[in-house]
């Protein structure tokens, strides 16, 4: 009988061996997080003890779920299982309290965009990408008009983000795309990972991003905006400048597609480990039980 169980710490030898059969899952380097998680993580199917498939349902905000991860294993595809898994996200979901809930699905993902639109009622709301980036130089001299946000910056941020209140982020987890608020940007920036170009205090800002420097000497960007993008050459010039400092040599970015096509447009680099798809949403309390 099929049962779905939340992954604990002692399952993930289990679920690494399951991931396996599927080739270079990114999933997989996500298992010990997504099993620490206090809500939410990494849920298994188990026909007789036997794992079948895996899902995630994650709240990167309180009342804001993502939900993705799903695998089944190639003997139950084609089975009616993922229109079951769906449903039993939707139903994590709503049952930890979520108002919204966005999943991530790969662009040639024909059959899971089907069952989230066509049976579940999501909707498309935008395009997603994520890549790693490496062999950015950094200028000897610091660029002139971009920098680190200050205090004196605030109200020009805000000014910046009322034009484009809508927009998704990814603060944590590059996968799992949610709302971006003012809240946010003032925490990042207390982090002093906030960086905006130009930094002339009378002047509209041109280019506004959002980083943070991992442990694993990795440069998570986690928002990248451009208004007329005049400047966002300097501002890249400075995030390769932090980078260098601390001994950093990639860029790991996840972000909506028109951001991730300015970066790429702008450093003339060629990303790896690239992955392209689309965000859907819907509104739990219009979803069917």
């Amino acid at each position: 009988m099929l049962r779905y169980v939340r992954a604990s710490v002692e399952d993930q030898e289990k679920v690494r061996e399951f991931l396996r059969q599927f080739v270079d899952d990114y999933l997989a380097g996500q298992i010990e997080e997504l099993v620490a998680q206090r809500q939410g993580g990494l849920y298994l199917a188990l026909d007789e003890e036997q794992i079948i498939g895996t899902a995630v349902v994650l709240l990167p905000k309180r009342h804001e779920a993502y939900l993705g991860g799903v695998r089944i294993a190639p003997s139950r595809q084609a089975t009616g299982l993922a229109e079951e898994f769906a449903q039993f996200q939707v139903d994590e979901a709503k049952r930890l309290g979520a108002g919204v809930a966005r999943a991530l699905i790969h662009q040639d993902n024909q059959a899971s965009l089907h069952i989230l639109k066509d049976v579940m009622g999501f909707h498309v709301v935008d395009g997603w990408m994520v890549g790693t980036l490496s062999g950015f130089d950094a200028p000897e001299i610091p660029p002139m008009e971009a920098g680190p946000a200050w205090a004196v910056d605030k109200e020009r941020i805000v000014a910046f983000w009322s034009q484009v209140p809508e927009d998704l982020w990814a603060s944590k987890n590059l996968w799992a795309p949610h709302s971006l608020t003012m809240e946010d940007i003032w925490q990042r920036f207390e982090a002093s990972g906030v960086a905006v170009s130009p930094q002339t205090l009378n002047q509209e800002i041109d280019t506004l991003a959002m980083y943070r420097l991992g442990l694993d000497k990795v440069l998570y960007l986690n928002y990248f905006r451009t208004s007329g993008g005049h400047l966002t050459r300097e501002l890249l010039d400075y995030l390769w400048i932090e980078a260098r400092a601390w001994g950093v040599d990639r860029l790991q970015y996840g972000l909506p597609r028109k951001q991730a096509e300015n970066l790429l447009s702008v450093t003339g680099l060629i990303p790896t480990d690239t992955w392209s798809g689309l965000v859907l949403e819907t509104d739990l309390s219009l979803t069917r039980e």
